[in-house]
């Protein structure tokens, strides 16, 4: 073979491995850019009150009895099989506005519900609506008195249970009433909501549901309220504190909370201890609620989402409860997503989400419209596409009564509050004091930092959204209604104060 020749089959072959790079760089671009396989079912779970630091998945071990798990079925099912999101927080520090931001991707200014009793405008619209219009049967089960159809949670649910410990109206009732003067002639809503376990009423309700399921596609939204004090786990999940002779059992945690400072460290253990209880017998309640999926077979093609509404207080800072403060300890929430052969199992995300982003995400999964202009997809990073940067998120606290309005953007490694509307903002550095022991006023910030111009930039831009949506006069909450959040502490409840050292 001649010289030329041998050069003639080097030019050929060089191209057709170029076209061979090239085909399959293309091929892979397109896998990567590919569209998520669509769930045919969505199970979104919000445990009420539970702090993402006694979640086992998250590194947590009781101090009274570090080898007995909080959490196993969590930490199995969504840790392992799913995706963990490090760093979650909440809109606020209770359960009304944060569950509105949670279904509806907007900031609490901006959806409209601050304190009680305001209740969501119209022109808001629910994920759960948008499921049901696309044609997915939709149900949902509410087990506190945050929770209520009269706040306007009903919307878009199929049906909507109540699973709380007292009887409510009828379901016709519920659906069709909707002024105060109407719900005041509701003498049955429940009483007593904290008191009780949710727990049976939850499981019996979710299995029906399941049972009743075929090859339809599904969006289920269930409230878990037992793990909100007072602390009533059935005694075989009672098992973090064995021995204790001391008198905390517990109950009327309202009463309890205004002398918290005076608890021993042995009954602010205990106390840990039942709430820990709490979280392992809500923990088995989920648990058998995807084993009913699953004898369904919908459990592998169901997206499941398992999150909570806002923290709890433990003295970290003088105080127990909630609704009080914006510290990290009511902040803080689990955020894991469980679908089999679309999210990355075991995987771990750093950087900063929020609750806001939850309903972005699993509408884009199932290919509905839902922009929020707050919330973000967090599609790309649970399949690998993506990391999940830093940005920073809107919190706040209103507590009329009080009067209190608190007013903050996190950053991730920081927080921007302002105690008041006319207060200037501080700043808490929670890389060099991540137990928020003291704060700096923010004009100390060097103009180059940025951190406050851009807070300042969303908090204007919340101001023009919600000036922008019509308002919902709330009016006066039903009698029974008012006794209940009386009692679950959320009428004049908490003392929000400014720390500084």
């Amino acid at each position: 073979m001649s010289p030329h020749r041998r050069s003639a089959r080097v030019a050929i072959e060089r191209p057709a491995r170029t076209r061979n790079v090239a085909l399959l760089a293309a091929a892979l671009a397109a896998a990567a850019c590919s569209e998520p396989a669509r769930p045919r079912g969505v199970l979104l779970v919000s445990v009420d009150s539970l702090r993402a630091d006694h979640v086992g998945a998250y590194g947590y071990q009781s101090a009274t009895r570090p080898g007995e798990p909080t959490t196993p079925a969590v930490d199995r099912l969504m840790a392992r099989e799913g995706a963990l999101f490090e760093h979650a927080v909440s809109t606020t520090s209770w359960t009304l506005p944060a569950h509105l931001a949670l279904l509806t991707g907007l900031p609490n200014e901006v959806h409209g519900v601050r304190d009680l009793p305001d209740r969501l405008p119209a022109d808001r619209t629910l994920l759960q609506e948008a499921f049901q219009r696309a044609g997915w049967r939709t149900f949902g089960i509410w087990s506190g008195p945050n929770l209520h159809p009269w706040f306007g949670f009903e919307r878009g649910f199929d049906a909507y249970v109540d699973c709380s410990t007292s009887a409510v109206a009828t379901p016709d009732q519920l659906f069709g009433l909707h002024s105060p003067g109407q719900w005041n002639d509701v003498k049955t809503v429940h009483d007593g909501s904290h008191l009780g376990v949710t727990g049976p009423a939850i499981l019996k309700s979710f299995e029906g549901f399941a049972t009743s399921l075929e090859q339809e596609s599904f969006f289920a939204f269930v409230h878990m309220w037992d793990v909100h004090y007072d602390y009533n786990a059935p005694p075989e999940f009672d098992v973090f504190f064995p021995g204790y002779q001391g008198p905390i059992d517990g109950q009327d945690f309202k009463t309890l909370a205004l002398g918290g400072n005076r608890l021993s460290q042995e009954d602010l253990a205990r106390l840990l201890s039942l709430y820990d209880a709490e979280i392992r017998y809500t923990d088995h309640n989920f648990e058998r609620m995807l084993g009913a999926l699953a004898a369904k077979d919908r459990l592998k093609d169901t997206l499941v989402v398992f999150t909570s509404d806002h923290g709890e207080e433990f003295l970290e800072h003088g105080a127990l409860g909630h609704k009080a403060t914006l510290y990290e300890e009511v902040l803080r929430v689990p955020l894991l997503f469980r679908l089999p052969g679309e999210v990355q199992e075991g995987s771990r995300h750093g950087g900063l989400v929020s609750l806001l982003d939850v309903a972005p995400t699993i509408a884009e999964w199932c290919n509905l419209p839902f922009a929020t202009g707050y919330g973000r997809s967090l599609v790309d990073v649970l399949q690998g596409r993506a990391t999940s940067d830093v940005r920073a998120v809107p919190i706040e606290l209103t507590v009329r009564p009080i009067p209190a309005e608190f007013r903050g953007v996190h950053g991730g490694d920081h927080k921007l509050l302002k105690f008041g509307p006319d207060k200037p903002p501080v700043l808490f550095d929670l890389a060099a004091d991540p137990l928020e022991m003291r704060w700096t006023p923010a004009r100390n910030l060097p103009p180059a930092d940025g951190r406050l111009a851009r807070a300042e930039a969303l908090w204007q831009r919340m101001d023009r959204d919600a000036a922008r949506m019509d308002r919902a006069d709330g009016g006066e909450l039903p009698s029974g209604l008012s006794r209940d959040l009386e009692k679950a502490g959320y009428l004049g409840e908490g003392e929000p104060v400014e720390r500084g050292d």
